[in-house]
């Protein structure tokens, strides 16, 4: 992460980024509207939507309007069902409403920003399902006077027990016996279990279900999905109502980062008014190949990524990807570090192909570790564990004082260091070193001096709901203020302070 100006020191290129990034965010907002607006139309009429980078191309054309060179337009007849949702989407717009406009000249940054929405989608589908899922039988097994009588503990078991026997295509009589603290319940209560059992399975995507299955068939859980939503959303206002969630990820009103790669690039400078030759089908190919030569020319990512080692006079190179994300202010360099080469012997070792990974494993880390800097690593510190949790951010097992100082903790040792010392560091406690409660309430205090914007905020209809009358309500609130919105979000104080923000984290 570093600063725009550093990046792009062409001054007419900055100027193109940075309105590129203008043109984008209103696109990428109103088609995220319309995406999850024909998710929920879907599901209502019993439909199953194709939802891929594709999909998310069309959303982002419909809500625009192509201008340039060869621009190609939205055609509804193309695709019916997407138009039927634009409809409805249309009658919720502002009377004075006019369609972003969609330059050809960025047409890549949106193909990466299709790309990065599907991305999203998958790991909102992959990483929520379990844990909504697991919900939702918690909700119908409270409705149950037996469970009601059971101790909390003995509720979470049977939840994981119904949860894993859906999700493996399995049944609760088979599973029962592993579970050695939950008792036999009485008739009643099983054969309704083994329906709720039956009753996902017959709505669930492809059996069992796993991270793999999740993520290559993330449209075929989303009617599941659906129907968990509709019952949290019919158990609000009941004590410990579960909390609700969106179809699809939803964007905010901040400005949005922009993916520029090596085409995107030579478009951007052509736009630019440079003296650069076309890009057409046949040249794209030359284009890609020498990427070095573009990025060279007009941006100072290829020198950023050469740096000279502390210990050494020679010079250590991360090697740079060809693509950088920025939103104007701050700019996010993709680099990574090749692999060391291997020594000819290594190759005559005749080593399974598990000790092989391992051992190539070991030499990049060590590879990577002594291209750091003395500051970053101190050698007669020890730390021997650290383990990762969800509440706590991370505990470590400290092993000497000299670690424990480094970390300004109080913990004693022995003469001989032998004795373990533990350190955790909570969620709030990071946030706080991050920044990003600093970030919030600044945010909060130059929401407060726009009193209309703030009202409008707050007055919006949640777009976490499993109807189209009412995410139409959303849409209807939200694009009374949209541009009113954006334009605050989107200022240059808001985009600096999420660029400290991230350094920190």
């Amino acid at each position: 992460m570093t600063g725009f100006k550093q990046i792009f020191p062409h001054e007419g290129l900055a100027a193109k980024v940075e309105q590129a990034v203008h043109l984008v965010t209103p696109i990428l907002t109103e088609g995220s509207l319309l995406a999850n607006l024909h998710v929920i139309r879907c599901m209502e009429s019993g439909q199953s939507p194709p939802i891929n980078q594709t999909f998310f191309n069309h959303c982002y054309s419909a809500v625009s309007h192509s201008t340039g060179k060869a621009a190609q337009q939205f055609v509804p007849a193309k695709h019916p069902s997407l138009a039927e949702s634009y409809d409805l989407y249309t009658q919720c717009l502002p009377a004075l409403h006019t369609k972003p406009e969609k330059p050809t000249f960025i047409k890549d940054i949106l193909n990466a920003a299709a790309q990065r929405a599907d991305d999203n989608f998958v790991n909102h589908v992959a990483t929520n399902f379990i844990p909504r899922t697991m919900r939702w039988i918690r909700l119908q097994l409270g409705q149950i006077p037996y469970f009601q009588q059971l101790r909390q503990k003995q509720v979470t078991s049977w939840v994981r027990l119904l949860c894993r026997a859906a999700t493996e295509d399995s049944n609760v009589s088979q599973l029962l016996p592993r579970f050695t603290s939950l008792a036999n319940p009485p008739a009643d209560v099983m054969e309704n279990n083994e329906y709720v059992v039956a009753t996902m399975q017959m709505l669930l995507g492809p059996l069992p279900v796993t991270d793999v299955s999740l993520r290559k068939h993330p449209t075929s859980y989303l009617s599941w999905l659906h129907l968990v939503l509709t019952d949290f959303q019919a158990a609000q206002g009941t004590p410990y109502a579960p909390k609700l969630f969106s179809m699809l990820p939803q964007t905010g009103h901040h400005t949005s980062f922009i993916k520029i790669s090596t085409t995107a690039l030579h478009k951007l400078v052509k736009a630019a008014g440079e003296d650069v030759p076309s890009l057409s089908k046949k040249d794209c190919k030359e284009v890609t190949s020498r990427p070095d030569y573009w990025w060279s020319c007009f941006t100072n990512c290829i020198s950023l990524s050469r740096w000279t080692a502390p210990t050494s006079d020679r010079l250590r190179f991360h090697t740079f990807h060809d693509e950088v994300q920025t939103d104007g202010v701050s700019v996010s360099v993709l680099m990574f570090q090749p692999h060391p080469a291997q020594s000819p012997s290594a190759h005559t070792q005749q080593s399974s192909t598990r000790s092989r990974k391992r051992k190539r494993q070991q030499q990049t880390s060590e590879e990577w570790v002594r291209g750091l800097s003395d500051r970053n690593i101190g050698q007669p510190q020890r730390i021997v564990g650290l383990d990762p949790g969800r509440k706590s951010l991370f505990t470590a097992a400290i092993h000497s004082q000299s670690a424990a100082d480094s970390l300004q903790q109080q913990h004693s040792f022995g003469a001989n260091g032998t004795k373990y010392s533990t350190l955790s560091w909570s969620s709030g406690r990071w946030r706080e070193a991050s920044g990003i409660n600093y970030r919030l309430n600044k945010t909060g205090l130059w929401l407060g001096q726009n009193f209309t914007l703030k009202d409008a905020l707050e007055a919006t209809p949640s777009a976490k709901v499993a109807t189209v009358a009412l995410f139409t309500q959303h849409i209807t609130h939200r694009m009374q203020y949209e541009a009113a919105a954006v334009d605050h979000f989107g200022d240059r104080r808001h985009r600096q302070l999420r660029r400290r923000t991230f350094i920190k984290t």
